[in-house]
């Protein structure tokens, strides 16, 4: 997947705190509870069971997308 624009540690603060799912660079996806950390990563705390790899934390600059997460 490729983005011209990529997403900083801008776009997501509007998303801070919220379920969130972001479909990474590489087409995956990754859904949790969004919390910043610094301009860099940001953790993903999982919910309703789901876990997140790498103990949530994910670099900014790879993720290609965000939007709100299903919680159905």
């Amino acid at each position: 997947m490729s983005n011209t624009n990529p997403i900083t540690a801008e776009h997501l603060e509007p998303w801070n705190g919220n379920i969130v799912d972001l479909t990474m660079r590489d087409g995956s996806h990754l859904t949790g509870l969004l919390q910043r950390i610094d301009a860099e990563w940001v953790r993903l705390k999982s919910y309703d069971g789901v876990k997140v790899p790498n103990d949530g934390l994910v670099r900014i600059a790879d993720a290609a997308s965000i939007a709100r997460a299903a919680r159905n």
